[in-house]
């Protein structure tokens, strides 16, 4: 199954091991490993020559050979870390090959914006810092652990290879003091990151995290690996008195509590025995741990980084119908292999779970526990042991069929893991391969596919509302300006044709030339899609292209967010070229524009607004919306507590308009008592989706006289002069 050449893409990968291998294969050594110039710090693995003399610039041979005589420690610290080493390769190696059990290839494209990503995400930690407290933590221990193992490993570099091939050394008397306290004081930020991440755990105990033995075995490793190394490093420079002594300032403070007791010489070397083997012991654990724990994620999590999905954010993978004789995913094996690297990276931080609408609001999905069974069920499979069914035993119906297509779990992972993709996959495998779909929308599907809407109406009633407002239809020959896609909730919605209504006002107000497409405009296709539907979608497609290929026109304009991603980011797929756009990019061009102008009320209304997720989180929409806002200066605009990039969906999306909420929590109702604790009096909008499940979430939840959901276009045509 998997292929033994070395092709160029493994080539590279094992390439990378080896890159990120060298600073952790030397985490044993600190700076009294092989360091020949620093005196009495050689002699902790090696006796002393009997050629030469030791001074400033190190030790002067008179004849070939090179290495010190080893002493009982190096032989057996070369006993203890040989067979490490190899364990650790060998593991990588075989966890390599697991991966490649995936399908498709590696994605070599874009290499300076995937750099670009590692920069900012891995060594920056842009996403980990949206929650400061974990985040400074692991920032300050990842850098500690970066610095560190650079530092050791280019000690190593020199003394066993530099030097001796070209008698070299760029750590010499006038940088080793400078690498000793290079050492000393990122091993203390090392330290309290890690005590920080300590106190979270077992302290704060945020309720993303679980627990497992595992992750405290890594954090008490980590803290009494710092702990030792300080005391170790104190104890030695007041044994041999260093020249060196005064550049490690926290070593020799940690360890003078050990020195208020009068202790002879004799007494100093069995504590620096002690804390020297105790440290060498805990660093080969940690180092024998990294395979078997999710400490893996120092390999997996900066791969997963680099190699990340860059394709348009609110695109879906196009299946060839014709070239498939399957759909989806079924069997593990049909993710691709960075699918299955993205498992390993998980650390089960919780971050998606705890942005999750669906998690948040007692339904059974858990991202979180997603990508965890799945990465069980790997290991069943490493281990000959995968009897149980993917669909069915380690994602259950019910999980794949509770997603709303928030794109929450994605925008807050920190490694780019897709829980909503696979989501997505799984049900492409229901419907395409056994014919499953939840019975309640048997009726949409049905509808979308004769009558061109979720609700069965005819098409000749899409332009019913229009008549009042004389909007032209385009025909094949005819040129505008702007191509107002209507859409179905638009078209056929009495709450939401008003918003249809307002956007029509304002464009004639503005004096553009628009038009519309009339009775031949048909369903944009994106519920077919989030349900698994492919081949609906895309007979939709070629349905709408070919007729919007047929006319003239600059741009395309749309009220709906879900409708506006479909025609700009997943039409393209199929060979479409139009450009395409929200209304409130307009609007807000409008009004800075003046050309429309907007009346300013004496009343003071406090408002709030609500992110649409296929507006915000897929297009990054989140400005002009607030834009707009405030340029209607009688309201007074505040934040909801779960805003932009955090936004709480509104529960309609992935085709929930049309699945009942069978358990838990109704998403919208919880949304709009959100809304109700910032005691705003109208909650805004921009998506007909989340206007009809707010509007529907005010009346259930008898919050009428409380607070009141309009869209954005009311509120400006209601404010515009005439």
């Amino acid at each position: 199954m998997i292929s033994s050449k070395m092709d160029r893409p493994h080539a590279v990968i094992i390439f990378f091991f080896l890159l990120l291998f060298l600073p952790i294969s030397s985490l044993h050594a600190t700076e009294y490993y092989g360091l020949r110039l620093s005196g009495s710090d050689c002699f902790l693995c090696h006796t002393a020559p009997e050629i030469g003399t030791l001074n400033q610039t190190g030790v002067q041979f008179q004849e070939e050979g090179y290495r010190y005589p080893m002493t009982l420690k190096g032989v057996l610290f070369n006993i203890l870390g040989g067979p490490i080493v190899f364990i650790l390769f060998f593991s990588f190696y075989r966890r390599y090959r697991l991966w490649h059990i995936g399908k498709g290839k590696i994605r070599w494209g874009q290499w300076r914006e995937r750099w670009k990503g590692l920069l900012s995400n891995g060594f920056g930690h842009r996403t980990l810092f949206r929650s400061f407290f974990p985040g400074i933590g692991h920032f300050l221990l990842f850098w500690s652990f970066l610095i560190l193992s650079l530092g050791v490993t280019a000690v190593i570099l020199q003394e066993y290879f530099i030097f001796p091939l070209w008698r070299v050394r760029f750590i010499d008397s006038n940088t080793y003091p400078f690498l000793r306290l290079l050492f000393d004081l990122f091993g203390v930020l090392g330290w309290l990151g890690t005590i920080l991440l300590i106190v979270r755990r077992y302290i704060l105990k945020p309720r993303e995290l679980d627990e497992q033995r595992t992750d405290a075995c890594s954090l008490v490793i980590l803290f009494f690996i710092f702990l030792t190394g300080f005391l170790a490093t104190g104890i030695r420079n007041q044994i041999y008195q260093s020249p060196w002594t005064s550049w490690s300032p926290v070593a020799d403070s940690i360890s003078s509590f050990l020195l208020r007791w009068k202790m002879d010489e004799n007494h100093l070397k069995i504590f620096f025995s002690l804390f020297w083997w105790s440290h060498l012991i805990l660093s080969l654990a940690f180092i024998s741990c990294i395979p078997f724990s999710k400490l893996l994620h120092l390999f997996s999590s900066p791969l997963s980084i680099l190699l990340r999905n860059l394709e348009v954010k609110g695109t879906l993978k196009k299946i060839d119908l014709e070239a498939s004789e399957t759909f989806g995913v079924t069997h593990l094996e049909e993710f691709t292999w960075k699918d299955l690297l993205e498992l390993d990276g998980c650390t089960r931080c919780g971050r998606c779970q705890e942005n999750c609408p669906a998690h948040l609001t007692g339904k059974p999905l858990n991202p979180k526990g997603v990508i965890q069974n799945l990465k069980r069920h790997l290991a069943d499979l490493s281990r000959a042991k995968g009897n149980s069914k993917l669909i069915g035993d380690v994602v259950t119906e019910e999980e794949i069929w509770e997603c709303t297509t928030c794109r929450n779990c994605l925008e807050h992972c920190p490694i780019f893991i897709e829980p909503m993709a696979k989501l997505l996959e799984f049900r492409r495998s229901l419907v395409l391969n056994q014919g499953k779909v939840p019975k309640e929308t048997h009726f949409a599907f049905r509808n979308i596919e004769r009558k061109g809407n979720p609700w069965g109406f005819e098409p000749s009633k899409r332009m019913f509302w229009t008549k009042e407002l004389g909007l032209k239809t385009v025909i094949p020959g005819e040129k505008t300006d702007l191509l107002f896609w209507i859409g179905c909730y638009g078209s056929y919605d009495d709450r939401n044709i008003k918003v249809a209504e307002s956007l029509a006002r304002i464009l004639n107000q503005a004096g553009l030339n628009f038009g519309v497409l009339g009775s031949s405009e048909w369903c944009c296709g994106i519920d077919l899609r989030r349900m698994g539907s492919e081949y609906l979608f895309q007979v939709n497609v070629e349905k709408n292209i070919e007729q919007l290929k047929r006319l003239e026109f600059k741009k395309m304009i749309t009220t709906c967010p879900h409708c506006f991603n479909t025609l700009k980011n997943e039409y393209a797929q199929f060979g479409a070229d139009f450009e395409v756009i929200h209304y409130t990019d307009l609007v807000e061009e409008l009004i800075q524009q003046n050309k429309i102008r907007l009346r300013r009320r004496n009343e003071k209304i406090k408002i709030t607004y609500h992110d649409s997720c296929y507006l915000g989180r897929y297009n990054e929409g989140y400005e002009p919306p607030r834009r707009i806002l405030r340029a209607m200066e009688d309201f007074s605009f505040t934040e909801m507590e779960k805003s932009r990039e955090k936004s709480f969906c509104c529960g309609g999306g992935g085709c929930h308009m049309w699945m009942e909420e069978r358990t838990g929590k109704r998403i919208n109702e919880t949304r709009i008592l959100q809304a109700l604790d910032k005691e705003a009096e109208i909650l805004t909008t921009v998506c007909p989706l989340c206007l009809t499940q707010l509007d529907s979430a005010v009346k259930v939840l008898n919050a009428d006289d409380r607070i009141r959901v309009r869209d954005i276009l009311e509120l400006v045509v209601e404010r515009m002069e005439t």
